[in-house]
């Protein structure tokens, strides 16, 4: 056991060297969502990397998903995505861990109270929260224009948050870390959801 320990050691040492360059946002991409050829939503979906300093005493967290507008029920919705999976270095294995609750922060506020419901998903680690459009739309477009969308989420009901900001300027991350800077994502959001609020006067 003690040599099989000692040969995991520099592995995990160099995994770790291989994530902490990946810490942040890793990448960002807007995609427009349609439903019968109409466009039913505009999406930015999200990957990052985060070290869970609450829960988990700093271990690497994948969080990813994505938020955005659709129309639901002959109205419009603001939604939030979030998937975690803990990140183990000795393997790299990625092991799905769902979070109980997840929403927006916006400086010292969040958007919980507007949210309308929370629902598991089929895809392992992920809760989908749909959100009223007033209050939660302009705490999103606004982090956009500023480059920066902050979530969070608990892995526990009513635990405390492990808050994760999203860089909405990085399109993409080499292996080394280094990152591939783009200004389209707040524009192109905003006229995928113009479009989404001019076909559905």
């Amino acid at each position: 056991m003690a040599c099989g320990s000692a040969q995991a050691q520099p592995l995990e040492q160099l995994n770790r060297g291989s994530l902490l360059p990946m810490l942040g946002t890793i990448s960002v991409e807007v995609t427009p969502n349609f439903a019968g050829s109409r466009l039913d939503g505009c999406s930015i979906g999200f990957r990052t990397l985060t070290q869970d300093w609450i829960y988990k005493q700093g271990a690497f967290a994948a969080v990813s998903g994505g938020f955005g507008v659709m129309t639901l029920k002959g109205t419009f919705a603001a939604y939030l995505k979030v998937t975690v999976h803990d990140v183990d270095p000795r393997t790299m294995q990625f092991t799905p861990s769902p979070p109980a609750s997840a929403y927006f922060v916006a400086g010292n506020t969040t958007t919980k109270n507007a949210i309308v419901g929370s629902y598991p998903s089929d895809t392992p680690g992920t809760i989908f929260v749909v959100s009223h459009v007033g209050p939660t739309f302009p705490v999103f477009s606004k982090g956009l224009a500023d480059g920066k969308v902050t979530i969070a989420f608990a892995r526990e009901k009513d635990g405390s948050d492990v808050v994760v900001a999203i860089d909405t300027n990085v399109v993409d991350t080499a292996p080394s870390g280094q990152r591939k800077y783009s200004d389209q994502i707040s524009t192109d959001f905003l006229k995928c959801a113009q479009t989404l609020l001019e076909q559905n006067k």
